[in-house]
């Protein structure tokens, strides 16, 4: 049910929306202050953190570099070695002993797949032969994917390391190219096949298992301008991923490497901004529950908890400032009338206390809607109702009270039973009767039961 109040109670009922609006304001400035602060102080430990993952990116980047520049070395100082011999050896150099060297070699490294000479552009001695016999008789210039390459090495007369390419006789292999010129005339070329995939497998085996995830670009030593040969092409577009070039024979690679840790930090920053929303939200919730709470307090302590109605303490403020105005100008007067609810505690016995409650919430409306909005209506206590009211013309009192009588005794519903109200009115007025509270509530009171003893002598 709702209630109407004069306009001192609606400011005061505006007050109290005011101070919703503010208690939210403030609830918001606590949360988006945490907020703020909590995405501050997360940004910065995560800079550190990003700061910190790429130094350990660069130096285990580096480790990584030179890691496969041994392994590269490991295997290539044979092939050059052998193309000095061949070069001081031409003249008496026979076939068994080219294939011995080859077989020889071919029993120290690691990671051949194959040793081979061409003679011109055409292969024409291989170790081992078994698995490789295509490759005998390779005619350069008919294989498209590796003759510019070849050309290139050729022609810059220094080694190359090419590839990964497709084999002729089956899977992908490095192939390290050593050009041999005798007398400055291009004589063949000597070449060392590599299992790349065994390669590879050496130089990055401890890569997973200590965090790192890897790609490698520059087919045939075209650096960034090559395809990517091994790993995660996306990692080249990853701003987490940190890049290293890494010099080969007659080109060089790039090498991605990215933190698998940092998947993790991301997934942590995340669960810590969504810990400090829970905190900002907890805060922001508790100071608007803690400000809610006291203005709910504040209002209990000034309004009547069943009707609505201002009680005895905003009562006794309105009136006492309304005499104060009053003793300024004196030609004005005030009306306290008192409302004495008749047969109620026959309701309440009969019906209950809820009928009882009801039936206050019903009188008090009632009355409510009988003066005007500038007047006060307050519950002094029990079925009691004060009616205050400033600049009051004498002559419609006694109609005023004849309305509030009729208005309240008219029967209302209760759970299907008709119920009806009395009333007893008395009233003081200021001036006249009184200059202050107490004297008008004596005589509004002795007025009140003069009325009561008329109204039950009538019966």
């Amino acid at each position: 049910m709702r209630f109407a109040f004069n306009p001192e109670d609606n400011a005061i009922t505006r007050d109290s929306s005011g101070k919703n609006y503010r208690h939210w304001l403030i609830a918001l400035v606590v949360f988006l202050g945490v907020i703020g602060a909590g995405t501050w102080v997360l940004h910065l430990e995560a800079s550190e953190a990003d700061a910190r993952r790429k130094i350990d990116l660069v130096v285990r980047g580096s480790a990584l570099r030179s890691q496969i520049n041994r392994e590269l070395n490991r295997v290539l100082y044979l092939t050059s070695g052998l193309r000095s011999y061949i070069v001081v050896r031409l003249k008496t150099l026979e076939r068994d002993e080219i294939e011995n060297i080859l077989a020889a070699m071919y029993t120290e490294s690691q990671h051949i797949r194959n040793f081979a000479v061409a003679v011109g552009h055409r292969v024409t001695y291989i170790h081992p032969l078994a698995g490789n016999e295509k490759a005998i008789g390779l005619f350069y210039p008919d294989l498209p994917e590796q003759w510019n390459a070849i050309k290139r090495t050729i022609g810059s007369g220094k080694p190359a390391l090419l590839g990964p390419v497709n084999l002729v006789q089956g899977g992908k292999g490095l192939i390290y190219r050593v050009p041999i010129f005798i007398e400055g005339n291009y004589w063949g070329l000597l070449s060392s096949v590599f299992d790349s995939e065994s390669l590879f497998d050496a130089m990055f085996a401890d890569s997973k298992a200590s965090g790192l995830e890897l790609a490698i670009r520059g087919i045939d030593g075209l650096g960034m301008k090559g395809k990517v040969f091994w790993g995660e092409a996306e990692l080249f577009a990853d701003q987490n991923a940190h890049l290293i070039d890494v010099d080969i024979p007659g080109g060089k690679w790039v090498l991605a490497v990215r933190s698998t840790t940092a998947n993790e930090a991301r997934i942590t920053l995340w669960v810590l901004q969504g810990l400090v929303l829970l905190l900002a939200l907890a805060l922001a919730w508790s100071v608007l529950t803690v400000l809610s709470q006291r203005s709910k307090l504040a209002r209990l302590a000034l309004f009547d908890a069943l009707t609505g109605l201002p009680n005895r303490l905003l009562i006794d403020d309105r009136v006492d400032r309304a005499m104060t105005t009053l003793r300024r100008d004196p030609s004005k007067t005030c009306l306290l009338m008192f409302v004495d609810l008749d047969r109620f505690k026959v309701i309440n016995d009969r019906f209950g206390h809820h009928a009882g409650d009801f039936a206050l919430q019903s009188a008090a409306e009632r009355v409510r809607s009988t003066v005007r909005k500038a007047d006060t209506v307050g519950r002094w206590g029990g079925d009691e109702f004060l009616v205050f009211m400033e600049n009051v013309d004498r002559s419609k009192i006694s109609e005023l009270c004849t309305k509030i009588r009729s208005v309240v005794e008219q029967p209302f519903e209760y759970r299907g039973n008709q119920l009806t109200l009395g009333v007893s009115i008395g009233y003081a007025l200021a001036p006249d009767d009184g200059g202050n509270m107490d004297d008008l509530l004596r005589v509004a009171d002795e007025r009140m039961y003069a009325d009561k003893d008329l109204r039950n002598a009538a019966r």
